[in-house]
């Protein structure tokens, strides 16, 4: 391979990094806008984060969409501290179930099944942390005075149900959009 040869395979790497970056910072910015400015419905117990809509997208582009779904993820969770909704576990391990959903993501194929990573990957291990953010202020005696596992047993299943409503009702119909635009390329 010539110095022209080599320097074309250069700037073609160059240009599908720059690529992914930007998907992944689109993403990122879209999870974020999509959850800070909805903060009702974004965070506690009862929830649909019509961010999680994006969540389908490492279907579509594995590189790119898991990166920024995780970043969008982490920065919507941050924030969320920041205003004094929720706490560092929420930065944490809400962040690190977003990277593990998407990643169990990228290895499905038939597309009714997109959505149940997402779905069961939130429900187990934000239920198991959520309430100790919110507990204090529930204004439902009967539900505050729970046991834990109960507790537990209850958001397990509201917060599956949000992000079933984010992910099959919204995130569906996105990525099949998305996927008839694309024509069936696998993107970065």
């Amino acid at each position: 391979m010539g110095r022209q040869g080599r320097e074309n395979k250069v700037k073609k790497k160059i240009e599908i990094d720059s690529k992914v970056i930007a998907r992944a910072a689109l993403i990122a910015a879209l999870y974020f806008v999509l959850t800070a400015f909805l903060p009702a419905i974004s965070y506690g117990p009862l929830q649909i984060r019509v961010s999680e809509a994006l969540t389908l997208l490492p279907a579509l582009m594995p590189v790119s969409a898991t990166i920024g779904l995780f970043v969008g993820c982490f920065l919507a969770n941050l924030y969320g501290m920041v205003i004094s909704i929720t706490g560092i576990y929420d930065v944490i391990f809400g962040s690190l179930a977003t990277l593990v959903a998407a990643l169990l993501t990228t290895r499905l194929k038939k597309k009714p099944f997109l959505p149940l990573p997402t779905i069961i990957v939130n429900a187990v291990v934000v239920s198991a942390y959520i309430w100790q953010y919110f507990i204090g202020s529930l204004k439902i005696e009967w539900l505050k005075n729970l046991s834990p596992i109960i507790r537990y047993l209850f958001t397990v299943v509201s917060i599956g149900m949000g992000e079933a409503i984010a992910t099959y009702f919204l995130g569906l119909p996105l990525f099949l959009a998305l996927e008839k635009q694309i024509k069936g390329k696998k993107l970065l």
